[in-house]
């Protein structure tokens, strides 16, 4: 494991062996050196650095590409930062054991570069668009129209991120309303979706904020929710969904990121009425590239699973034939809940 300590300034003030076999300098050329001039300034690992400083806890991005003058195309690596309260920060680099041949991360930086710039500019003319009709339209159309300027500054903001190399594996953590989210989200269905499925609500008004990030979890909590939307209707039916939020008794840590034991939890539930899931499909529907058309369950399940994993939360599914519930466990507050 390359260890890396550098100053508030991003300068380096140490390393250890692994790391100068890694950046292909010496501790005596590394010393005192600034950061960008040993892994170039564009490089994702900044931003790491400026969030670790934004927050508390460690900041984690595994798969994450990185270049400089001593590694020539570059390498993938397993990041993890850990800010001290004296200014400094702690890098840990392993380099990823099934990493991508240089070819790849280069055509990854091509590819983010182009997804920025060719997805960036259709989506700012649908919200000049939909500013204009806004301003000319009925009023029975606004929220239609917030929902379509809301979506695509979402886009844009997951866009910005992607073409950054920010992966659903590195939130940006910070606090927000749980129902607003939902609710955002049970409007933009509404409209996709159609009179055919009813969304019912059954919130628990004195849950507090959560602590996460709000533009990952809503990509989560959307995917769940369209699945169980298409679940419901899947027979050609009407068909309903319903969203419950409650407290749970606790959430066990040993896979988590703060340590054992349990602590407190929100339970997010979203259950459909639709056909069910074979107890085959149950075992590996989290995995990449698993989809059943009239399962509607998609590929979008593998990137729930990691961003609830990201959050120190879990997911289970259970499912019957009239009934199935997707359940996440996200956690509550900083404190450990031994009760």
């Amino acid at each position: 494991m390359a260890l890396v300590l550098i100053d508030a300034r991003r300068r380096i003030l140490e390393a250890n062996p692994a790391a100068e076999s890694l950046l292909k300098m010496s501790r005596r050329a590394l010393a005192g050196r600034p950061m960008s001039e040993v892994i170039y300034h564009d490089s994702p690992i900044f931003e790491l650095i400026d969030r670790a400083d934004r927050q508390s806890g460690d900041i984690m991005a595994p798969g994450t590409p990185i270049a400089g003058p001593g590694m020539h195309n570059g390498i993938i690596c397993d990041i993890r930062i850990r800010s001290a309260d004296d200014g400094t920060f702690v890098l840990a680099l392993a380099e990823t054991p099934s990493r991508e041949s240089s070819d790849s991360v280069a055509g990854a930086a091509g590819f983010g570069r182009i997804l920025g710039h060719e997805v960036k500019n259709p989506l700012a003319g649908i919200i000049g668009a939909a500013q204009l009709l806004e301003r000319q339209g009925q009023a029975d159309q606004s929220e239609l129209l917030d929902i379509i300027k809301d979506e695509a500054r979402r886009i844009e903001r997951l866009v910005n991120r992607l073409s950054a190399f920010e992966l659903f594996s590195a939130p940006r953590m910070q606090a927000f309303n749980i129902h607003a989210l939902l609710d955002k989200i049970i409007a933009a269905e509404r409209a996709a979706i159609g009179a055919n499925v009813s969304f019912n609500r059954e919130f628990d008004p004195s849950l507090p904020d959560v602590i996460g990030d709000a533009d990952h979890l809503q990509q989560a909590f959307q995917n769940i929710v369209r699945n169980a939307a298409e679940a419901a209707i899947d027979n050609g039916s009407h068909g309903s969904v319903t969203i419950r939020t409650s407290y749970a008794a606790g959430l066990s840590m040993k896979q988590a990121r703060r340590g054992a034991g349990l602590r407190k939890a929100m339970m997010v539930s979203i259950e459909d009425d639709g056909q069910g899931i074979s107890r085959e499909r149950q075992a590996t529907i989290f995995d990449v590239f698993q989809s059943s058309k009239s399962g509607a369950r998609g590929l979008g399940l593998s990137i729930v699973s990691e961003v609830v994993a990201a959050h120190g939360g879990q997911i289970r599914v259970d499912s019957e034939p009239g009934a199935t519930r997707f359940t996440v466990l996200l956690p509550l507050g900083d404190g450990v809940d031994h009760g």
